[in-house]
Order: structure tokens, then C-alpha cells, then sequence
């Protein structure tokens, strides 16, 4: 198996969209693989699945009101590659990246027992140069 160049390597998070006045379910990574179910245990019927990085940070989708919360709480047992992508959701008590992502960093430098594993440095000619000198 060869790796994608810069691309996310753990087993992805999915989002799952409801109607209007539904929460916002979590789907897939080591949890839910088969993507049959949400994270917490729902059917999934014929909903949305989304990709987490078109939705998790965006604008709009950032208050904890419109998330599963029951989701979030199993997302906490996922990879670093894919908690952070919902850093930016808001609590009372601080961003998800607050609550969970910095003790997840936390715990790394301190047991060095979970290595992060990151796919190989893309190509000089494929790197994404913003600015020149």
C-alpha cells in the first residue's frame, strides 16, 4: 500500500447531516468503519455523509448546539489527525482544541506512547508556494 503525499493517514471521520432541526452525527474512523450507524448508536438511513474537513471548521458549524455531543465525546478516543479538525467547535468551557486536542498533545510529549504518523513530504514540484522572494 503507498501513502498519499500530505493527506490525513488514520481511518477518516465523517460527518453526518440531518434535517434542519437534527444534531450533527459523527461516522467512521476506528469507532464506525462501516459507516452503517453514527458514532453514538443512530441509524443512518439515507442521510448525508459528509467529508469532516468541508464542514467540522467552517463557519456556522462551530457552536456545540448542533452537534451530537454523545459523538464528540467517542471522537475524543480517535486519532490527533482527526480530533483536530474539529478544534473550533465552541463549549462553555472552551473549544473542543481546548478540551481535547491540547491534552492529547499533552499526553505525547509526556509518554511518548502514541507516535503520530504522517505520510511522506510531497515533491518540491508539488509543494503549494504562496510566496516567492
Amino acid at each position: 500500500m503507498t501513502l498519499t503525499r500530505n493527506e490525513l493517514t488514520g481511518p477518516r471521520v465523517f460527518v453526518v447531516l440531518g434535517g434542519k432541526k437534527e444534531k450533527i452525527h459523527l461516522t467512521g474512523g476506528h469507532a464506525k468503519p462501516e459507516k452503517d450507524t453514527s458514532m453514538c448508536g443512530r441509524e443512518l438511513g439515507n442521510r448525508i455523509i459528509v467529508d469532516a474537513r468541508d464542514i467540522a471548521p467552517r463557519e456556522g458549524y462551530q457552536g456545540s448546539s448542533v452537534w451530537c455531543k454523545q459523538c464528540l465525546g467517542i471522537l475524543e478516543n480517535e486519532g490527533l489527525d482527526q480530533k483536530v479538525l474539529f478544534t473550533s467547535i465552541q463549549f462553555k468551557s472552551g473549544t473542543f482544541g481546548d478540551l481535547c486536542v491540547i491534552p492529547h498533545l499533552g499526553r505525547q510529549k509526556k509518554f511518548n506512547k502514541y507516535p503520530l504518523h504522517l505520510t511522506p513530504v510531497p515533491e518540491e514540484s508539488e509543494w503549494r508556494i504562496l510566496e516567492c522572494d
